[in-house]
């Protein structure tokens, strides 16, 4: 999978949301930093919808707290919804819950519905 299809734009009002296709290992790391920088720097909050993703191992779990930081360097939010829950007890674990958005699922946020960041 190449970096230009890591990420796909999925619609959304006030913020880019963004599905990712590839999973947070090592293999696909650099393309997925590539991409949430790229995204990052269009200027927008971005919601990150995980669900067809997983975090492999603990280069991908960097990659996924990474953009994080990076948005939050930017002045942007960023938030994970859809993740699994080996993702989530992982955010949990790490001190990271503030990472995953309070939303229900990405297709309601395609329904033109502005989604609020958890904080």
């Amino acid at each position: 999978m190449s970096a230009m299809t890591a990420l796909a734009p999925v619609g959304g009002v006030g913020a880019t949301r963004v599905r990712v296709h590839a999973p947070f290992d090592l293999r696909h790391s650099a393309d997925l930093r590539q991409e949430f920088i790229r995204a990052i720097r269009e200027g927008n909050d971005l919601l990150v919808d995980i669900s067809e993703s997983t975090v492999v191992d603990q280069v991908g779990f960097a990659t996924l707290v990474g953009a994080h930081a990076r948005a939050a360097r930017a002045g942007r939010r960023l938030r994970f919804t859809g993740a699994d829950e080996r993702t989530t007890r992982l955010l949990r674990r790490a001190g990271l819950a503030r990472l995953l958005a309070e939303t229900p699922a990405p297709a309601v946020a395609l329904r033109g519905r502005r989604t609020p960041f958890a904080v």
